[in-house]
């Protein structure tokens, strides 16, 4: 979730990514929003809330 203090807002959403460990997915992640999201400037807009990590099992 992206959160934006000034506005009150949060805007919402799922990523799928490949990841060695809980960590790895976080950076991803947030290296992700911190190239494509909305910015000002160079700098997000908002915060990043990352609410939960879902595995998924990999079939073999």
């Amino acid at each position: 979730m992206i959160v934006d203090d000034e506005a009150n807002t949060e805007d919402d959403f799922s990523m799928f990514v490949k990841a060695l460990d809980d960590r790895d997915a976080v950076q991803k992640v947030r290296e992700y929003l911190r190239t494509q999201a909305p910015n000002v400037a160079g700098r997000m807009v908002g915060r990043v809330v990352i609410q939960g990590i879902e595995k998924r099992d990999t079939p073999q």
